[in-house]
């Protein structure tokens, strides 16, 4: 199917040969857009060439007179020798070689080119390019018999070709096995021009004398574009991959602007302890599942500032810190993220023993001042106490050297029943301060307590005070079992039951009893007297203030109810009084302990 149009003849290969010139210039325009990435200039200029290279060429071919296919032939060397040039400064580029990329070598190889150029358009002169040449009349190609120029011309494309080749090749040793794929691709892209020169050199084309690679160069560019276009390998290769994140210990990720890991250096996988395999190309919720709502929130952010995260690898927590840097290609559109991730385990596990430890101060602390509040509110009334108490003793003793001196021994009984009473107070007094410091500082380990028979040993404790006053108890037939520590529930029952003898009726009339919180998992004990009761008032001082209501009826300390608070709350549990401060009605006093 030919047409002649003036001294030019169309045929299907011509129209090829435009057509793949148009597809180069369009892809040079396509990506001068990138003009802010050196390497994209260098491919943009280098498809320019191929397409001036492919338009000359099927202005030679069209051309039906010989001195039109040889102007045409010269001009397309401005393709030949310079598409080369370009190719190779893009792949230096690309390979990260930008210190190879030095002025002199631009100098020397766009000036050798030019020398080439120069030395084809003056052909006529010497005919060290082409020695003769002549018209194929079967296919209207160009036969050229080869001069000295011509292999020289063609030793330097293809030695730049070959390095070129070469720079590419060699990134499958340096980056990951996910761009292979991508560089294996890179990689024929740039062998099939090559392939089609080898074709028209050594006269094996199925067209003799037509010259397929300017086409071929334009379908490399094509693969090399639609690369750049569906993985963005130029845009996020020279700005987040370099060989040394393989010797970092921080964990290094890049992902696309979809949020899928692209890379990984070996830090993230033994941070992460996965495998390459299972999580390239996947969603970047895939290392950290545990935080995937986190994750797409950050998604299009930028986080300078390092976030604390947390996974379980393993059965054992470990913590990082995350960063995000976002990418940008040079359209300043977000093309990825680099993900930092940094074990701080130790950091943070170190930090957390210093917190705990500072509670436990604080608690410390605060118990300590809350015991020396304790005992700055009760000095006054223990001090008062063992001064009347010991005051009594002095007494009783100078009554009884009195009386011994004057051969008067009917009133020593009494006397010595006096002593034994005060110093029986001292011993109490003695005893509960000794019982409130023992719960400060003792850690008991709780367990399932017999609460009748702590109870009656409380009961036996005060049998002379339960005989003396005429006590009425009232016991509950079933008493469930609670977790505590049986000598310390003791003392509890032994302030709660002489209380209820001493501030309640006369006689005095007690009832215990106890209530399950079953939701809780919870008891409470309690236990009520027959008094006159608390008014509210009385009743907020009663758990936190050493103080004694009645002081002038009633004897004591004031100590027993803050030791039963520590004892309890120690316990896990909690204390309280319920009164309508009606005569009669008495208070119900309660302590509540864990059932398990």
């Amino acid at each position: 199917m030919r047409h002649e149009v003036g001294p030019y003849l169309i045929t299907p290969l011509l129209l090829v040969l435009v057509f793949s010139g148009i597809a180069g210039l369009i892809i040079s325009l396509y990506l001068l857009k990138y003009k802010r990435s050196t390497g994209l200039i260098y491919l943009a200029l280098m498809q320019f060439g191929t397409a001036a290279w492919a338009f000359f060429y099927g202005l030679e071919y069209a051309a039906t007179s010989l001195s039109l296919k040889i102007f045409w032939s010269k001009l397309s060397y401005l393709g030949i020798v310079f598409t080369p040039v370009f190719f190779y400064l893009f792949s230096l580029h690309f390979a990260s070689k930008h210190a190879a990329i030095t002025r002199k070598l631009k100098i020397g190889l766009f000036s050798l080119a030019s020398i080439f150029l120069l030395l084809v358009l003056t052909n006529d002169l010497h005919f060290l390019h082409w020695a003769s040449y002549s018209i194929n009349p079967e296919f209207n190609t160009t036969n050229y018999e080869y001069g000295i120029l011509f292999w020289l011309v063609f030793m330097f494309c293809y030695t730049l070709l070959f390095l070129s080749i070469i720079n590419i090749v060699s990134l499958i040793f340096e980056f990951p096995e996910n761009f292979h794929t991508q560089i294996i691709l890179l990689t024929m892209a740039c062998i099939f021009p090559v392939v089609g020169n080898l074709m028209y050199i050594f006269n094996v084309s199925p067209v003799p004398g037509f010259d397929w690679t300017p086409i071929f160069f334009v379908f490399s560019g094509l693969a090399l574009t639609f690369m750049n276009v569906r993985y963005g390998t130029f845009d996020l290769v020279p700005i987040a991959r370099n060989k040394f994140l393989d010797m970092l210990p921080d964990g290094i990720a890049v992902v696309d602007r979809h949020q899928r890991i692209i890379d990984v250096n070996p830090a993230f996988l033994r941070l992460t302890q996965q495998d390459r395999n299972d999580i390239l190309g996947k969603s970047l919720v895939t290392a950290f599942p545990k935080v995937k709502s986190l994750m797409e929130q950050l998604a299009p952010k930028e986080i300078l500032e390092p976030i604390e995260l947390d996974a379980e690898i393993h059965g054992e927590t470990i913590y990082f810190d995350l960063r995000i840097t976002p990418l940008y290609d040079p359209k300043n559109s977000l093309s990825g993220q680099l993900i930092t991730l940094r074990d701080i385990t130790e950091k943070t596990v170190y930090e957390q023993k210093i917190n705990q430890t500072n509670q436990q101060l604080k608690q410390e602390i605060a118990e300590k001042e809350k015991l020396i509040a304790d005992l700055d509110a009760f000095d006054h009334t223990v001090a008062h106490d063992l001064k009347n108490i010991i005051g009594a003793i002095v007494t009783s003793t100078d009554l009884i050297q009195s009386e011994v001196e004057q051969q008067n021994f009917q009133d020593l009984g009494e006397i010595i029943e006096l002593i034994q009473l005060s110093a029986n107070k001292s011993l109490h007094v003695i005893k509960e301060l000794l019982t409130l410091a023992s719960v400060r500082q003792q850690d008991v380990k709780s367990e399932p307590v017999d609460m009748l028979r702590v109870f009656e040993e409380s009961e036996k404790r005060l049998a002379d005070m339960i005989k003396t006053s005429e006590a009425t108890i009232i016991k509950p037939k079933d008493w469930p079992s609670a977790y505590g520590y049986g000598p310390w529930i003791e003392e509890v029952w032994v302030n709660f039951l002489s209380n209820a003898i001493k501030y309640g009726g006369k006689p005095p009339v007690i009832e215990l009893g106890s209530t399950q919180f079953y939701s809780e998992k919870k008891i409470r004990y309690w236990i009520k007297d027959n008094g006159d009761g608390l008014s509210p008032a009385k009743q907020k001082k009663l758990f936190r203030k050493y103080e004694r209501f009645n002081q002038s009826q009633i004897e004591g300390t004031g100590l027993g109810l803050s030791i039963v608070k520590r004892i309890v709350e120690k316990l896990g549990g909690d204390v309280g009084v319920i009164s309508n401060a009606i005569p009669g009605e008495g208070c119900i006093f309660y302590f509540t302990l864990p059932q398990d």
